[in-house]
């Protein structure tokens, strides 16, 4: 996935000093230019309130602020996690909870942890226990971030200061919990799985940009905890050649595919593409998604993949798993199953076949 642009000094500078007013104007002015917002329009009214009361929270920490806060990549990742928002908010809002039952909120492979940001400010608190940001970069539990790390000062504050105003934790309406998984490490995922899937309520896992293999990770817990109600799962790169050379099948469940038929070489560096054509790896893509959409266990759920243009200009990552737990919520498929502007769903009466033929040379 290509790096978004930086902002200029003179725009960081400048938003620096606008009022909360000025400057949510000036998001909202941003996010309209996305075609997307007439599929959301809800929801991205609220966007720049939500962006704003980050703002807010790290008033006086210039530091923290002007280091979470890249425009482009704020609005990059809400745009391309709306859909998944949406859903979530109409699950969470519909769900009828037995007494004392709340979501829990599982973001695998969460970075800096947006998504999870946008759901605590959006979501009641008294329907929704916590959101767990799941990443192997996180530090380990009570230790100061390493240069390497993903520095956790937004979530919980200083380490060293507890002191308000650098004591965040408290400040999220939903709490926000780290949590180190490396998800390539089975005893590791097994262990998260003990820890984490045990909730006296439904739990949501969300895993947006997994890379590579990650996805089939993300799959194979979705089918191995049926305390799971609900599944979103939008893949970001392909699996690296080092699988085809092996002549692995990847399996998940009762789905098995070779890996040439969606191993890739190729990668980003310094924001350019070094590999085969769009054209090629487009077709590489829709089919890896194909793939993991026929391996989600739906013999107790339903499912759906969607196309929903959320990347424009030379991305084409916009493929959209998700999957619900029997019963269905009504307010959240009513909507999906809409089209949006540019959408189309896979159904499983199209000819897989032909969806999975092998693109040019994939060895």
């Amino acid at each position: 996935m290509a790096e978004p642009k930086k902002d200029s000094p003179q725009q960081v500078e400048k938003s620096e000093v606008w009022t909360d007013e000025e400057f949510e104007a000036f998001i909202d002015t941003e996010l309209t230019k996305d075609p997307l917002h007439k599929d959301y329009p809800e929801l991205f009214k609220r966007a720049p309130k939500i962006i704003s009361l980050w703002r807010q929270r790290y008033e006086g920490n210039a530091p923290l602020w002007k280091r979470l806060f890249n425009k482009e990549r704020v609005l990059k990742e809400f745009i391309e996690a709306a859909p998944f928002i949406d859903a979530i908010e109409r699950l969470v809002l519909s769900t009828e909870l037995k007494d004392g039952e709340k979501f829990r909120i599982i973001d695998l492979a969460c970075g800096r942890g947006y998504l999870s940001m946008f759901l605590s400010e959006l979501l009641p608190p008294e329907r929704v226990e916590r959101c767990i940001l799941v990443d192997k970069q996180w530090p380990m539990h009570n230790m100061p971030p390493k240069q390497h790390h993903i520095n956790w000062s937004h979530i919980y504050g200083s380490f060293k200061d507890s002191s308000i105003p650098y004591n965040y934790y408290e400040s999220w309406p939903v709490k926000l919990n780290t949590s180190k998984v490396n998800l390539k490490n089975s005893k590791e995922v097994t262990n998260m799985e003990e820890r984490l899937f045990q909730n006296k309520g439904p739990i949501v896992l969300v895993a947006v940009h997994l890379c590579g293999t990650l996805s089939l990770r993300a799959v194979e817990i979705f089918n191995r905890n049926p305390e799971t109600k609900f599944f979103c799962l939008k893949p970001c790169c392909l699996p690296t050649m080092v699988h085809a050379k092996r002549d692995e099948i990847f399996k998940l469940g009762e789905h098995s595919f070779p890996a040439k038929e969606v191993c890739m070489a190729g990668k980003w560096k310094k924001g350019e593409w070094h590999g085969p054509p769009r054209t090629v790896t487009q077709k590489y893509f829709e089919r890896w998604a194909d793939h993991l959409y026929l391996g989600i266990d739906d013999r107790d759920a339903t499912k759906i993949k969607k196309t929903i243009m959320v990347q424009r200009f030379g991305g084409y990552q916009n493929e959209f798993l998700l999957a619900e737990r029997l019963p269905e919520t009504n307010s959240v498929w009513d909507v999906l199953q809409q089209s949006p502007e540019g959408g189309e769903e896979f159904n499983d009466d199209d000819d897989v076949a032909n969806i999975c033929q092998p693109v040019g040379n994939s060895s």
